[in-house]
């Protein structure tokens, strides 16, 4: 569990952004410019000529494709994947203008294919294009095992996660599976149901909490909605990364140990790395509590500052946040 805080500016927002160009598909980077901002449509829709404009020119620094732009993430298993900016012709037409293009590469594929990184033309993967009056995204998959979701700070769609849900419940165990997490967050659960009723015209999840009759999870609070929302994501759909912007959003601060223990608890479970950013001291105290209450090293908390007109990334560790909480200390800038 990666959890990055910091003051306002320090891009906090842009590592996610730049998560998602690392590991993410099509359907990921495609509404990139409405994932964590707005846009001229209020972030309702994509805006292909106002995005180019206003978002993707700027993923370059000061708007100058000059300045290249180049990422890269480690795995565990020694294995590379680099996202770095090319100026090329399209392939298919070989003598048309130059145009910067987005180039991601997996060491593990190019390995397969015997050849060396980095070049687009010898095993990497075009992700967009930036031309000078228009723009393409031609990502395809995610890299292999890193199955990506994002998780904005727009409500959820209880329909949506309904949908989700029906399709957990027909997994080997999956509905335990969802129970089990759940019961961190309401102790009171027995069980979680799916259903639609007479006179409605959409699904939802109904929570069976000791009640005459099951309550719709709409009604079970935000700890708890956030919580089912995440777990049924990363189920459905083998979620391996999950990102998550200003986690803290809409949660009151006494229900955030609640949120933390279903998120390690998911984490845990299946094996999910997630990437959330904060604007809460609350928020990071919670999360230091619950993991230390569980006993395992399971928590990374790195605080992004501005050092000297650059961003410097701060690990910090389990005695710095032992001290913060004890003497009231600040641990976001």
């Amino acid at each position: 569990m990666n959890l990055i805080v910091g003051g306002n500016d320090t891009g906090k927002t842009s590592v996610l952004e730049a998560l998602v160009l690392l590991f993410g598909d099509a359907e990921a980077i495609r509404p990139l410019p409405i994932t964590f901002r707005t846009n001229q449509t209020g972030g309702q829709s994509i805006d292909d000529q106002n995005d180019r404009e206003t978002f993707w020119s700027w993923l370059f620094y000061d708007r100058d494709s000059k300045h290249r732009i180049a990422l890269e993430a480690g795995t565990d298993t020694q294995s590379t994947v680099r996202v770095k900016t090319e100026l090329a012709p399209e392939r298919k037409q070989p003598h048309a203008p130059v145009e910067p293009a987005l180039i991601r590469t997996d060491s593990r594929e190019l390995d397969r294919v015997r050849v060396k990184p980095p070049s687009a033309s010898r095993g990497g993967v075009e992700l967009l294009r930036l031309g000078k009056d228009r723009l393409s995204v031609t990502a395809r998959d995610s890299p292999e095992g890193f199955r990506m979701a994002v998780l904005s700070t727009r409500p959820t769609n209880p329909t949506a996660d309904a949908e989700n849900y029906n399709q957990v419940a027909l997994l080997a165990d999956g509905e335990r599976r969802i129970e089990e997490v759940m019961k961190e967050v309401e102790p009171r659960l027995k069980r979680l149901r799916y259903a639609k009723l007479p006179r409605t015209t959409a699904p939802s999840i109904f929570a069976d909490i000791g009640l005459s009759r099951a309550v719709p999870s709409s009604q079970m609070g935000q700890a708890f909605n956030r919580i089912l929302h995440i777990y049924t994501q990363v189920l459905a759909h083998r979620t391996k990364v999950l990102l998550i912007d200003e986690i803290e959003n809409g949660i009151f601060s006494e229900s955030l140990p609640i949120v933390w223990r279903g998120l390690l608890a998911v984490c845990e479970q299946e094996r999910v790395q997630i990437f959330a950013t904060t604007h809460s001291r609350e928020c990071v105290m919670a999360a230091h509590s619950v993991a230390h209450e569980r006993g395992k090293d399971e928590l990374c908390v790195q605080r992004l500052q501005l050092v000297k007109g650059k961003v410097e990334a701060v690990r910090l560790g389990v005695q710095h946040l032992e001290i913060a909480s004890e003497m009231g200390l600040e641990v976001r800038s």
